[in-house]
């Protein structure tokens, strides 16, 4: 080996090494002020809990206002808001298209010349180092945490009584056609992913999602995560289980590293004085307009809470009465109408 070689081979392998030491985290959020301050709570224990020395964090925005993120964004230099438009799909029992935001991950500026990314949804939040994720081997698209004994085929009958059936469907770059559905294998959460990045894009996971979601709109019943768990045919890297840590599995987790509300989300599911290690993350403002949303919670319901966009932020943070309240939320919501 010549002199040049030895230095180009020794900076290729630098630059590996700096390329390892930042950790790379991605979380997708909309307008709403409700799933705002869920992101907030999500990079407040990032930066709190999860040990990693160099981390670099990008909110991919679905949306136009971050008024609820703004001072962390001052605070932290590497904290970043890339703003973007997913695919315009919302199918299943997801509500919003920013779901399909985690699918433009591998084409972002921040990360495409990373090795991988983790992804989080904005309703999980850390709860201890997680360092191990980013020196983890893995040879797979992903890595994700599967149900511990639920198969696709039991989940789709006991969460939504349908059947699998074998789905065929084409790429226009391709001139064969691709068959999922045929083989049973374990159901994943994808609201926590370890993602190699040069492989989500060498197998075009974004192209066949859409197609495939295009396609099977009735049989993508948790929308791009279903097609996700298609494509993947259980091919992929399990991660453990406290790395998506659900109420429904915590007793047989000793150390939690991420917590993933799920169905059980402070407000909208279950009062917020049931997290008060999550609660306590949060500024004297941010928990008055927490406190605000549970208030509308009571009065108007879900619905009312998610129809609330984050430019109402400094105005709930600033409320202090029952009465004033509710004259603020009635006008937000026929403002909006």
């Amino acid at each position: 080996m010549c002199i040049l070689d030895f230095y180009c081979h020794r900076c290729v392998h630098l630059y590996n090494l700096q390329q390892r030491m930042i950790s790379n985290i991605v979380c997708a959020v909309n307008d709403s002020l409700y799933y705002q301050m869920l992101c907030k709570g999500l990079v407040l224990s990032l930066f709190k809990y999860s040990q990693l020395s160099h981390p670099n964090i990008t909110i991919l925005l679905d949306g136009s206002n971050v008024e609820p993120l703004n001072d962390l964004l001052l605070q932290q230099s590497s904290l970043n808001i890339q703003k973007i438009q997913p695919l315009n799909i919302i199918c299943g029992s997801v509500e919003s298209r920013t779901t399909f935001a985690r699918l433009e991950i591998p084409y972002l500026t921040a990360t495409k010349h990373f090795d991988r990314v983790l992804y989080l949804d904005v309703d999980t939040y850390c709860m201890n180092n997680i360092e191990e994720l980013f020196t983890i081997e893995f040879d797979t698209v992903a890595m994700v945490v599967p149900g511990k004994d639920l198969h696709i085929k039991k989940f789709m009958k006991q969460q939504f009584n349908k059947n699998l059936r074998p789905l065929r469907y084409r790429l226009e770059s391709s001139r064969e056609d691709f068959i999922v559905g045929a083989i049973d294998h374990k159901y994943s959460n994808a609201g926590v992913m370890l993602i190699d990045v040069e492989k989500f894009r060498e197998k075009k996971v974004k192209e066949h999602v859409e197609v495939l979601v295009k396609t099977y709109p009735d049989d993508m019943l948790t929308s791009d995560e279903m097609a996700l768990n298609l494509l993947f045919r259980g091919q992929i890297t399990e991660l453990p289980q406290e790395f998506n840590t659900f109420s429904f599995n915590c007793q047989y987790i000793n150390t939690p590293r991420i917590w993933h509300f799920n169905i059980k989300k402070p407000i909208i599911h279950t009062s917020l004085n049931n997290f008060p290690i999550w609660l306590n993350l949060f500024n004297n403002k941010d928990t008055t307009v927490l406190r605000a949303l549970s208030f509308v919670f009571n009065c108007f319901g879900k619905n009312r809470v998610l129809a609330i966009k984050s430019d109402a932020y400094d105005l709930l943070g600033e409320t202090r009465s029952e009465n004033n309240l509710k004259q603020i939320v009635n006008k937000l919501l026929v403002d909006k109408q």
